[in-house]
């Protein structure tokens, strides 16, 4: 696989911090400030790739540095305000041409390494959101405009549809799905090949609980959509599904506690894509089929 990074910049221990008279940036002045544009890479249908607007609610961390190594800025928060991402505190464009590297969300605490990012330990039990990263950008001067950062998604995303696939005279409830025997922690190194290192041991995920999420609709022919979309991280494994629900017949009362699992998905999840599992409840297992595309479609 080729390395998603290109450009290594090394970074000493002693790296010199370099400074900006920020006090003569006023709230109401724009000009001379660094700010950002951050898109989402997308691949559309003809194969080329396009972009889509970046989540306005989740706060980016951005480094800056000189063709020189100096750091200019240190993982700073950037945050939307209504124009720009741009950060708290500003930072006026140096003399220097910048360039910049930045991964999202914030809370993530990534860092940058040798010119790559590294995050040390992503936690999926926890409800971490999607892992985003960019590449080093090329040299940008004092007269651009906001910063271009195309980021793409370093995890995958996962969901799940349900249809009822007994005779039609039998009406579904689903109580419960699971996903069984997934890796929820690693580690991201963007310089890596794979770029992540599971760790852990495989575990479970409840992705819809009647109890918890509300009661879902009667599952039918058509497949409907049962939980929400679950951040995963990249990986190849072989889970399986298990489904827990309730049926009757016009002859019965509901009958719950029914359990039922699929086989082993063979499932090979790649860093953007987002796959869809279409559960049918049969008699003797629950069979599935999946569709793929990508993440942000």
């Amino acid at each position: 696989m080729q390395n998603f990074f290109r450009t290594i910049l090394p970074m000493a221990a002693g790296v010199l911090m370099m400074t900006s008279c920020l006090s003569s940036v006023r709230p109401d002045d724009r000009q001379g400030v660094v700010r950002f544009r951050p898109v989402l890479g997308t691949e559309v249908r003809s194969g080329n790739i396009g972009e889509a607007s970046f989540p306005e609610n989740i706060a980016i961390g951005v480094w800056a540095l000189t063709d020189g190594q100096e750091v200019y800025m240190n993982g700073e928060k950037a945050e939307f305000d209504g124009e720009d991402w741009t950060t708290a505190s500003p930072f006026l464009w140096p003399e220097k041409e910048l360039r910049f590297i930045a991964f999202a969300p914030f809370e993530a605490g990534a860092e940058v390494k040798d010119g790559r990012i590294v995050l040390e330990d992503y936690d999926l039990s926890a409800g971490s959101a999607g892992f985003f990263v960019t590449e080093m950008t090329p040299p940008h001067s004092r007269t651009d405009s906001a910063i271009h950062l195309p980021f793409r998604l370093a995890t995958s995303k996962v969901d799940f549809r349900v249809a009822n696939g007994l005779n039609e005279v039998t009406s579904v409830k689903v109580e419960r799905i699971t996903l069984k025997g997934v890796f929820l922690h690693g580690s991201f190194d963007s310089e890596a090949d794979p770029e992540w290192n599971l760790a852990g041991e495989p575990m479970d995920i409840t992705v819809y609980d009647s109890s918890r999420d509300g009661a879902g609709p009667e599952a039918v022919r058509k497949p409907q959509p049962y939980g929400g979309t679950l951040e995963i991280i990249p990986q190849q494994s072989k889970p399986v599904v298990e489904v827990v629900y309730s049926f009757r017949t016009a002859d019965s009362e509901w009958l719950s506690g029914q359990r039922n699992r699929t086989a082993e998905l063979q499932a090979k999840w790649e860093p953007g894509r987002h796959y869809t599992y279409t559960l049918t409840i049969t008699e003797t297992i629950i069979r599935h089929s999946a569709g793929i595309s990508t993440a942000n479609q």
